[in-house]
């Protein structure tokens, strides 16, 4: 990595300074990482105009005006900081945006490509953070040699040859934090892009879109005009990130496994089998049940107490006997007696409705979703509750629409 130094040693004021916009950078990626990464290459190469550009007054200037923004001022030694990066990735950012606004190629995407993108944020955030622990003195007398071409942060505040402790300290544990902000908040942004790709409601994806890109246009504007204004509005998000991660996880399990799944099952997997044990068992309630020969994610909408709509509850069959569980973190599996569930709920039924299968009530005092990706098992299930399998084309008891 191509590293230059700025002429001034770091104190811990202005490590702190550099630090903080390291976070904002990480929620601002969280958002659309690879638009940040493209902001960061087009401003890098800015940073870098006495190089790409020496002729150049309008970007010689605007690099002048930048030097101040320390993380600005650090993107000039990224390996994309030039303008065939910067063009590239401006590309790529659009190609996403385009993909990420259909519901069909959403769909598909969020199963594949958002991985790598997710990945592609977490690397860039990795090198910022890292860069100032990797300067030595060998990088600083290359410095001196140009003037803004990868201006980096970090000198450190000490003679000696190696990087003052406390920029090991803040350098590991700011990476540590925005990692984990950055993977919790890319997950709510990416969540919220998956539930409105599986509600049947048209071009709620483009919506989302043209949401997402004002609020990453407006943090990246805020973190280049007002750095610690931004920190603290990067704090903000970064909290309900965290408060609504479970949430929205826990919503986004059942679109995917309700609506999504079946329909890349019949896309890239038709003539295959389904897995009779699901990749996301519980490993307790493996242990619990180990004669297991199918497990099945259900989900609660009513008639299970306190659980929360749309809760995971699992259905374990072995040896043709079904058990019910629900996973509790930090604690044993919660049992749940079938037989006493369904003593109390005498009319139900498995019911068959085009996207998904149903376990109901006429009154709708219980009512438990399935995936039609199980269509397999269907059958042992019904017949393991001891209820029958009942075809049924009207709105589900669950007030989601049938089609």
């Amino acid at each position: 990595m191509h590293l230059l130094l700025t002429a001034n040693p770091l104190t811990m004021g202005n490590s702190f300074g550099y630090y903080t916009g390291i976070f904002s950078t990480a929620v601002t990626a969280s958002v659309n990482p690879t638009a940040t990464m493209a902001v960061l290459a087009a401003l890098g190469a800015i940073e870098n105009a006495s190089v790409y550009s020496p002729d150049s007054a309008f970007f010689n200037s605007i690099a002048d005006s930048l030097n101040s923004i320390p993380v600005v001022n650090a993107a000039a030694g990224l390996p994309i900081a030039n303008p065939y990066a910067a063009v590239f990735l401006t590309l790529v950012a659009a190609i996403m945006i385009i993909l990420h606004s259909f519901a069909e190629s959403k769909i598909v995407s969020q199963a594949t490509v958002d991985k790598l993108e997710k990945l592609a944020g977490w690397v860039g955030i990795t090198a910022l953070s890292l860069m100032p622990l990797l300067t030595n003195e060998e990088v600083q007398k290359t410095a001196s040699k140009s003037k803004n071409a990868g201006l980096s942060v970090i000198k450190q505040a000490s003679s000696s040859s190696g990087t003052a402790w406390y920029i090991w300290v803040l350098g590991i544990g700011t990476l540590i934090v925005a990692s984990v902000v950055y993977c919790l908040c890319y997950d709510c942004v990416d969540s919220i892009g998956t539930i409105c790709a599986a509600v049947p409601v048209k071009g709620l994806n483009f919506i989302e879109q043209i949401i997402k890109a004002l609020i990453h246009a407006g943090m990246i504007l805020l973190g280049l005009t007002f750095p610690y204004l931004s920190f603290i509005l990067s704090c903000l998000i970064a909290l309900l990130g965290i408060l609504l991660f479970r949430i929205l996880k826990r919503i986004t399990f059942y679109y995917k496994e309700v609506y999504i799944r079946p329909v890349l099952h019949r896309l890239f997997a038709k003539d295959k089998a389904v897995a009779p044990i699901h990749k996301k068992t519980p490993r307790r309630i493996r242990k619990l049940y180990p004669g297991t020969t199918n497990t099945i994610p259900a989900f609660v909408f009513k008639g299970f107490g306190k659980l929360p709509v749309r809760s995971v509850l699992w259905i374990v069959i072995e040896n043709d006997k079904v058990h019910m569980a629900v996973n509790k973190a930090f604690r044993a599996p919660k049992l749940i007696d079938a037989d006493e569930i369904l003593s109390s709920n005498k009319d139900a039924a498995v019911c068959v409705h085009r996207r998904f299968y149903e376990l109901n009530t006429p009154d709708k005092k219980l009512d438990i979703v399935i995936s039609r990706i199980n269509s397999d098992t269907i059958y042992k299930i019904a017949s393991g509750f001891g209820v029958p399998l009942k075809d049924n084309k009207q709105e589900s008891a669950s007030g989601e629409i049938v089609y």
